[in-house]
């Protein structure tokens, strides 16, 4: 019975966050395009575990990555153009477009609470 009540108690938990998830596009009617403000984008949006971001291509890299534009070899990258990506964990993820970050930095940062 304990065991009953314990995942109960889990999925009221889970749940919401599922139910409640937001699934953005990255630039919203302007896209994952060059030229764009992607830092104004994300500006006053708040990003949760269970959120998705999706549009074009991009490469997942890490915070050097992010500065640098640069993708490492064990990059994840997307190039179907319709991927979406679900934030599993909180933290920064950082995601960058690998042949316009360097010239019309169109890469974007989201902390996921």
């Amino acid at each position: 019975m304990a065991g009953v009540a314990y995942l109960l108690m889990v999925a009221l938990l889970v749940l919401p966050s599922v139910v409640f998830a937001t699934q953005y596009v990255v630039g919203d009617d302007q896209g994952w395009n060059s030229g764009v403000d992607y830092y104004a984008w994300v500006e006053g949006k708040t990003f949760h575990v269970g959120d998705s971001l999706g549009e074009h291509n991009v490469i997942v890299v890490g915070a050097n990555g992010y500065d640098q534009c640069l993708a490492s070899p064990n990059s994840g990258a997307y190039y179907s153009g319709n991927d979406v990506l679900t934030f599993v964990a909180a933290g920064d993820f950082y995601f960058i477009c690998e042949y316009h970050c360097d010239y019309s930095d169109q890469k974007v940062k989201v902390t996921v609470n």
